[in-house]
């Protein structure tokens, strides 16, 4: 089963690599209309909460927003490439700071331990 995945999934990359443009079109759909379900949903939520919470207006707007680019994400490819690009490098760069933080976070902790074992060490 693992290797009829792999040479599946090798196939389909194999496809996507040479009709790049339908490529595009498809992957611009397919998040146009997540963007559009996403956005119908934050409307019903937010109308449901704007009686009792003001947020429920903010979701209402965030939701026709939502709505809005997805129907222009679907219908103009060039829209909908700016807009994964754009998303795509906004997580980048956020998992690039998430990455370096780690690091930071790693080399404190390892010095933590290094001097818990050295206080032990001296402890014997």
């Amino acid at each position: 089963m693992s290797l009829f995945w792999s040479i599946l999934t090798a196939a389909f990359g194999l496809l996507m690599l040479l009709h790049l443009l339908v490529t595009m079109k498809t992957l611009t759909v397919i998040f146009g209309l997540w963007m559009l379900v996403t956005g119908l949903l934050l409307v019903q939520s937010g109308w449901s909460l704007k009686s009792r919470n003001s947020f429920g207006w903010i979701m209402v707007i965030a939701g026709v927003l939502s709505a809005v680019a997805a129907v222009m994400m679907v219908f103009n490819i060039g829209t909908g490439a700016v807009g994964i690009s754009t998303l795509l490098g906004l997580q980048v760069l956020l998992t690039g700071i998430a990455l370096v933080l780690l690091a930071l976070v790693k080399k404190m902790v390892a010095g933590r331990i290094k001097d818990k074992i050295e206080s032990v060490k001296s402890g014997l």
